[in-house]
C-alpha cells in the first residue's frame, strides 16, 4: 500500500525514518501540484495546516484516498479532531460527544 506525505521537514524526517518514500515538503504555491504527484496513494498523511488548506481550496475532492491529519511540531490546533468527528457523524449519523 503506498503512504505519502505532505508537511513540514521535521515531520517528513520522522515519517521517512518509519518507512514512508513519498513525501513533498510543504509550500502553498504547490500544493495543487504535489496533490497530483501523489494521486496513486491510498493514504495521504497531511499536518492539519496543510489539511486546512487542502480543504478550503477543495483539493481533497480530487484524492481518492484516505487523507488522515496529524498534528505538526506546535501541537494540535483540534482540527484534526473536528474532521474525525465530522467524518463520523456523516458515516453513521452519530456526533461524538466531546468531553
Amino acid at each position: 500500500m503506498e503512504i505519502s506525505i505532505i508537511a513540514d521537514k521535521d515531520a517528513i524526517i520522522g515519517f521517512k525514518l518509519a518507512g514512508i518514500k513519498n513525501s513533498a515538503v510543504f509550500n502553498e504555491s504547490t500544493i495543487k501540484d504535489d496533490i497530483n504527484k501523489f494521486k496513486e496513494s491510498k493514504i495521504l498523511i497531511l499536518t492539519e495546516n496543510v489539511a486546512k488548506l487542502v480543504r478550503e481550496q477543495k483539493l481533497d475532492k480530487s484524492f481518492e484516498g484516505v487523507i488522515v491529519e496529524i498534528p505538526d511540531k506546535q501541537g494540535s490546533s483540534g482540527l484534526a479532531l473536528q474532521e474525525i468527528s465530522r467524518l463520523f457523524e456523516q458515516a453513521i449519523g452519530v456526533k461524538l460527544k466531546e468531553n
